[in-house]
């Protein structure tokens, strides 16, 4: 490959960046994955689903498509944390303004992860409201907090945002002072990490990339050592070796192994610059061989270190992180491809707004869920099965059910995109 792509430089002055036309493969790529996520979560726990379509069990020493939805997550992530800071840094946004944004998005991914787990301790009984509704409600709290307003002059149209937002900002402080919950062994609860759930994992997995980006600036070359020392640090935890790090290395590896996270959102940051602001010459032919060697290099890594602990989601072993880091580089090679250089793009029109409205198509689900059980409680009837005519039998008829719901959930999210109801932390 041609030379090393250099460092982005220091500076606290603005600069005229030279900034690259959006790729319109991140978004149709990040699209297809939520498209993914939806339909596996409503088949999870169906009878009949082929394996394929399962999640593997923790002691298989394999992997299915479900298994690569959460990667492909935590790996578009990554590829967007350069195309954002960069341009920060190149527009002269100084360092400690930056931080600050990346700490707020991340303790926003946080507490929304905690709202989320806290669900299945929910007692009604105990905070005085059903859990359709606090949720509803919370939900809906985050959609008018989170929300992209279109920038106006209008005076009574701006305070009407600000009041929107700060009625939504008071109304989540409440339920979440109202909040109580139950243990399995009945003690009574506040809302409390006992785990970050999807989004904290991801939070957390981007607060530490987005920080080691702007330490090297970009620097592929410490980006890949970085890279290199995640997995490094997950065998030696593995076999006991960084035992006298102690609670540093409880926190790392034990509980969520949030360096593998890390390391495949790292393995899309690197991805990341090759698109950055000011890296324009870089040709398609280049971009492309990186992609494909990187991915390759990737999944056969994996597939060598194999043998210490295998290739496992549950137990989010190295082989997993840098097995699935491949594959997704090389589907992200293929969407490249596809749609930047190609510019064949139709195909993906319905995807691309889904895929710059991600935490709104992720939480629209549960949204809708709890609209249908409110509706139910409302008619005395059961909404839902109008959707899930099929949803206990499974096999082909459950599958072609959730196909359906997951198309109506995708219009949904759609439609609220196009109308400009989109959340952004």
């Amino acid at each position: 490959m041609k030379q090393e792509i250099e460092a982005l430089p220091k500076t606290s002055e603005p600069m005229k960046a030279n900034f690259t036309e959006r790729l319109a493969c991140l978004d149709a790529f990040r699209g297809f994955d939520i498209l993914l996520m939806i339909f596996v979560n409503y088949i999870a726990g169906m009878k009949g689903i082929p394996f394929i379509l399962r999640h593997a069990k923790a002691e298989m020493d394999t992997y299915t498509i479900t298994d690569l939805v959460f990667p492909g997550f935590l790996f578009i992530v990554g590829v967007a944390i350069p195309l954002s800071l960069s341009k920060r840094i190149l527009a002269g946004d100084s360092t400690w303004r930056i931080l600050k944004r990346i700490a707020v998005r991340t303790a926003s991914l946080l507490f929304l992860g905690i709202i989320m787990v806290n669900e299945e301790r929910f007692s009604a009984a105990d905070t005085g409201l059903s859990k359709e509704l606090w949720y509803f409600l919370a939900y809906a709290s985050v959609v008018v907090l989170w929300n992209i307003y279109s920038k106006t002059t209008h005076r009574r149209r701006h305070h009407f945002y600000l009041a929107l937002r700060i009625a939504a900002a008071a109304l989540l402080v409440f339920l979440v002072v109202i909040f109580r919950g139950r243990t399995e062994a009945g003690t009574l609860t506040w809302l409390q990490p006992f785990w970050w759930g999807i989004l904290g994992q991801i939070g957390w997995a981007y607060l530490v990339c987005s920080i080691v980006y702007l330490l090297f600036r970009g620097n592929r070359t410490a980006l890949m050592g970085t890279l290199s020392l995640m997995i490094a640090y997950y065998i030696g935890s593995s076999h006991g070796a960084l035992d006298f790090l102690g609670p540093i290395s409880n926190f790392i590896y034990s509980g969520f192994k949030i360096v593998i996270h890390c390391a495949i959102v790292m393995a899309g940051v690197l991805v990341g610059t090759l698109f950055t602001a000011g890296r324009d010459k870089i040709s398609h032919k280049a971009r492309s061989l990186f992609l494909l060697l990187f991915g390759l290099g990737l999944y056969v890594s994996g597939i060598l270190l194999r043998p210490l602990h295998g290739i496992s989601k549950i137990r989010a072993t190295d082989s997993f992180a840098l097995v699935t880091s491949g594959v997704c580089c090389l589907a992200f090679m293929a969407f490249y491809l596809l749609m930047d250089v190609l510019k064949v793009r139709r195909w993906a029109s319905f995807l691309q707004p889904i895929g710059k409205n991600p935490l709104l198509a992720y939480i629209l689900p549960s949204i809708v869920d709890y609209l249908l059980s409110f509706a139910s409680w409302l008619f005395h009837i059961n909404v839902w099965r109008v959707f899930w005519l099929y949803l206990e039998h499974g096999g082909l008829a459950g599958m072609l059910n959730a196909a359906v719901v997951t198309a109506v959930i995708l219009l949904i999210t759609w439609a609220m995109t196009r109308a400009r109801i989109i959340l952004k932390l």
